[in-house]
C-alpha cells in the first residue's frame, strides 16, 4: 500500500482533489446557525448543517470560520484496488492557508485523528499533527480493519479537533460527526471556531452570543437542564421555549446574571426566546438529554 495520509499535504493534494467528485457544504436556512461575535465579546462562531452524508468517493468540505475558504476536507476513498488488495479509507486533511492543524497523533506507520467526545476541551494543550499532513479516521485492506486507529468500528456524535490559523493567530475548533460502523459513510453534523486566538473550545458550548442588550449571553445544557449565562445583565429577562412549529413550552424570567430551566421533553431541536426592554433575540437550541 503507497498511500502514506503523511505525504499528502494542500500544495498538491488540492489538484488530487479536482478529479475527485467534490461534495460542497449543503447549508439549509432553517437549520443552519451562524453565530457571529463583535470581538469586544468575543465567542463561538457555531454552524449547524443539513446532515451531509459521504457514501461514495468524494470530499467533504469544512469552512469553519465561514470566510467562503475551505479550512478542512473530510475525503473517502472506497474499494481502492492496489496491490491485489481493496481498500476503504475515511481521512481528513487541512486546505487553505499553511498552519492548519488535525488533532492526532502518529502512533504507527500512519497519523491517526483523534476522537473526540462531549464535553472535551480542544486547545493550545492538546496533541495536533503537524501542519499539512491528513490525518486518518477509517483503514480498512480486504474488509479488515488496519492499525489502531480510533474511529475503526464507527462512532456516532464524536468530534474531531481542529486549528486554524488566521490573521498570523491560531484559533480552535471541531467538527461533529458520524463514521458508519463499516467504516463506508461519514455524516457531518456541525462545526464551531473560537473567535479568540489561542482560547480553548469546548465541546458541549454550542451557543454564545454578544448583541445589543445580551452581551456575553452564553447557552449550554447538561443533566436535564438548559443554563442561560449574561454576564453583564443586571435587568429583567423574560424566556420563552418553542418547538419549531411554534408552540410555546415553557415561559420563565430572571433578573440575575444566570438562570438554569428544568426540562423533560425529547431529543430534538427547539427555540428559545429572550426579551429585554426593546430588544429580543431568539437562538435554536440542540437539545438531548443523554448529554451531561
Amino acid at each position: 500500500m503507497s498511500f502514506d495520509f503523511q505525504k499528502l499535504n494542500p500544495s498538491y493534494s488540492m489538484l488530487y482533489f479536482c478529479d475527485q467528485i467534490l461534495s460542497p457544504l449543503k447549508l439549509s436556512l432553517g437549520i443552519a446557525a451562524f453565530l457571529i461575535f463583535h470581538f469586544t465579546h468575543t465567542q463561538i462562531l457555531h454552524t449547524v448543517v443539513t446532515p451531509n452524508v459521504i457514501d461514495r468517493d468524494t470530499l467533504l468540505l469544512i469552512d469553519l470560520d465561514q470566510d467562503t475558504v475551505p479550512d478542512y476536507a473530510i475525503r473517502t476513498q472506497f474499494d481502492k484496488s492496489e496491490n491485489n488488495a481493496i481498500y476503504d479509507i475515511i481521512s481528513v486533511t487541512p486546505l487553505g492557508q499553511q498552519g492548519h492543524r488535525v488533532a492526532g497523533t502518529i502512533p504507527t506507520v500512519f497519523a491517526y485523528a483523534s476522537r473526540f467526545g462531549f464535553n472535551e476541551f480542544i486547545g493550545p494543550e492538546t496533541p495536533f499533527l503537524n501542519a499539512e499532513i491528513e490525518g486518518g479516521m477509517s483503514f480498512k485492506r480486504n474488509g479488515q480493519f488496519l492499525f489502531n486507529d480510533p474511529w475503526n468500528g464507527g462512532a456516532v456524535d464524536e468530534f474531531l479537533g481542529f486549528a486554524i490559523r488566521r490573521n498570523g493567530n491560531t484559533h480552535y475548533g471541531w467538527a461533529k460527526i458520524d463514521v458508519g460502523s463499516d467504516g463506508r459513510s461519514v455524516v457531518l453534523k456541525e462545526f464551531a471556531v473560537h473567535l479568540t486566538p489561542e482560547a480553548p473550545i469546548n465541546t458541549n458550548r454550542f451557543f454564545s452570543i454578544s448583541e445589543s442588550s445580551f452581551q456575553g449571553l452564553v447557552i449550554w445544557q447538561n443533566s436535564g437542564a438548559i443554563h442561560i449565562k449574561i454576564p453583564e445583565n443586571q435587568g429583567h429577562i423574560s424566556i420563552r421555549l418553542l418547538d419549531l412549529t411554534g408552540r410555546i413550552l415553557r415561559t420563565e424570567s430572571f433578573y440575575g446574571p444566570s438562570h438554569s430551566i428544568s426540562v423533560s421533553m425529547p431529543a430534538g431541536i427547539y427555540l428559545m426566546t429572550l426579551h429585554k426592554e426593546n430588544t429580543q433575540i431568539t437562538r435554536k437550541i440542540i437539545y438531548n438529554p443523554e448529554w451531561h
